[in-house]
């Protein structure tokens, strides 16, 4: 397990009860840390940029990726080809991670034009057309879906989806699907149909959702509510939408 302490990551192995490793950040504490699946690096992401760590070999030099910026969400997508950093000047940054990986310099692409920092990233588990997963980013009350372009000069395009009247809080893909589900202040949760339009809006707490989560099978809904309210919802038997349980 990996946490931070100030301006350190700690490297807790909860078998043994004991510390592996304390890793230095050094510019600043870190804001957000993503293993990636296979469970060989670690990404950490705060002041000036991204450092990962190879996990085999904690006394190795780390990678690292300095951007004029404060990263504030780290996400490996799941087959672990790319990386995503979300940013407080207003940037997404994504790269793919054998680059970074192989010590070359791994030019990330860098997406602008939100109106906000980037609060919440989330990869889908599957793979649309080209093979690349697509990636979902919140700013403010928005979201915007992103999908790799066969040809590389054009790098990502966008598909911006609205309906939120506050801050987005949470957003996440249901597993093995492109069906994505954004929990925002304003009490609603919306879902998604692939990403397209909102198929339903779940509601419950005066105060606002805070978080969400998906079951792994992706037949029941999480949603925390910022008055530490919990709700669950469960998919249809006829497969058209969630019920609270």
């Amino acid at each position: 397990m990996a946490f931070s302490v100030n301006r350190h990551i700690q490297i807790w192995d909860a078998d043994k009860r004991e510390v592996i490793t304390t890793l230095d950040f050094e510019d600043s504490s870190p804001m957000d840390m993503d293993w990636r699946r296979d469970g060989k690096y670690l990404a950490v992401g705060g002041n000036k940029g991204i450092k990962v760590w190879n996990c085999q070999d904690w006394d190795e030099e780390c990678y690292v990726l300095e951007m004029p910026t404060v990263s504030l969400a780290i996400a490996w997508s799941f087959d672990g080809n790319f990386l995503a950093s979300g940013n407080m000047d207003r940037t997404l940054a994504v790269l793919e991670s054998d680059l970074l990986i192989s010590g070359e310099d791994p030019q990330p692409w860098v997406m602008r034009g939100f109106p906000g920092k980037i609060r919440n990233l989330a990869w889908s588990e599957i793979n649309a057309a080209i093979g690349a997963p697509l990636l979902a980013s919140s700013s403010a009350e928005g979201v915007v879906i992103w999908e790799k372009l066969q040809d590389e000069s054009l790098s990502w395009e966008a598909s911006i989806l609205t309906n939120h009247v506050d801050i987005i809080q949470n957003i996440e893909f249901s597993p093995k699907s492109f069906n994505l589900a954004s929990a925002a202040a304003d009490g609603w949760i919306c879902l998604w149909d692939k990403n397209k339009q909102v198929s339903q809006i779940l509601t419950g707490p005066e105060a606002g959702f805070s978080c969400l989560a998906w079951h792994p099978k992706g037949q029941l809904l999480a949603g925390g509510g910022d008055g530490g309210e919990i709700f669950i919802w469960a998919k249809s038997q006829q497969g058209k939408g969630f019920g609270e349980k």
